[in-house]
């Protein structure tokens, strides 16, 4: 859903927003983009789902904005996902749908770093709200949530570790199962 401010929706922009829209995240095939995700990230299908809209949302203020934007750590995921597929992600989504290329540049490290991310990403709720109404605090949390110290997603060997769900985020998941 868009928000409907004819101030800020151009011609352009709507053109833009169809093409992003239109592009194809999960063609028929068993293990899809979408499901790819989904698996990887041990997320309920519905959700990754929500998250891809959440990541069209953020290429889109991305690539119009007049200064870099930061996602969320959800967004983020999608994006690093995005980027393995990287004929699709270079050649259609950049090339045809955004028709500009749009990199991912993670942070360098050090208070300066965290202060300019943190900007970035106030930023981008602000672009976001804009354009789109409030975000959705579950894929876009407050920028001190955002940025606390530890990152929410990490990659981890299976073989070695074990990995529990806590009690809360099963019933969170169930909810939206």
């Amino acid at each position: 859903m868009i928000h409907t401010d004819a101030a800020t929706w151009t011609p352009a922009l709507r053109a833009l927003w169809g093409r992003i829209e239109r592009h194809e995240f999960e063609p028929p095939q068993a293990l899809n983009f979408t499901h790819r995700l989904a698996r990887d990230r041990f997320w309920p299908l519905r959700y990754a789902r929500a998250a891809v809209a959440e990541y069209r949302r953020f290429c889109f203020l991305a690539v119009t904005a007049p200064s870099p934007m930061t996602p969320s750590e959800e967004v983020d995921e999608v994006w690093h996902v995005h980027l393995t597929y990287s004929r699709d992600y270079w050649d259609v989504w950049c090339g045809r749908v955004l028709q500009a290329p749009l990199h991912h540049d993670p942070t360098q490290g050090g208070p300066a770093e965290q202060r300019r991310f943190r900007a970035q990403y106030a930023l981008t709720l602000a672009r976001y709200e804009s354009f789109f109404g409030p975000p959705e605090a579950q894929f876009w949390p407050a920028t001190h949530r955002r940025f606390r110290p530890l990152p929410r997603f990490r990659t981890i060997d299976a073989d070695h570790a074990w990995v529990l769900t806590r009690p809360r985020a099963l019933l969170r998941r169930a909810r939206t199962e």
